[in-house]
């Protein structure tokens, strides 16, 4: 049996997320210092689920945080249920919560451009005409405009 601590399984964990199994095998085997074939044994137990699952769910939300950040929302899912054992409609819903922020102490960061698209798409109805859309366009390339003008001047 390999003694591994709980930070290098769920760095373990977190490249079998990502399908690194190599980089999984190495860290476990640098770590345990263990030969190859007693590590990817680990590894592959681990893949399969044999291993005790993970219980610290904070860095849970990191590592899942980071999956999704690249796109992945499967893996993501796929980690969450390889980490804690649970089972795959639990592990989406999880997921889910998370991408919504629901889960505490995790809110996903979004860009300033999507706030800003929001507070303009909050306040420009559908139901204005296209003069009136128009009008706005022009009001803020005026503001815009005057903003600029102003910070010239006044160096």
């Amino acid at each position: 049996m390999i003694n591994v601590s709980p930070e290098t399984k769920q760095q373990a964990l977190l490249f079998l997320a990502r399908d690194q199994k190599v980089a999984a095998v190495k860290i476990i085997k640098d770590q345990s210092k263990c030969g190859l074939k007693e590590a990817k044994d680990y590894v592959d137990a681990l893949e399969v689920g044999v291993q005790q699952p993970i219980t610290n769910l904070g860095n849970l939300d990191a590592e899942l945080l980071a999956i999704l950040n690249q796109g992945n929302k499967l893996n993501a899912i796929k980690h969450y249920k390889d980490a804690t054992g649970s089972g795959l409609a639990e592990s989406k819903d999880y997921v889910e919560k998370l991408i919504r922020s629901e889960v505490t102490g995790n809110v996903m960061q979004r860009s300033r451009d999507t706030e800003i698209k929001d507070i303009i798409s909050d306040h420009v109805g559908d139901n204005q005409n296209p003069i009136q859309k128009f009008l706005i366009k022009l009001l803020i390339i005026v503001m815009a405009s005057a903003a600029l003008t102003y910070i010239l001047f006044n160096m």
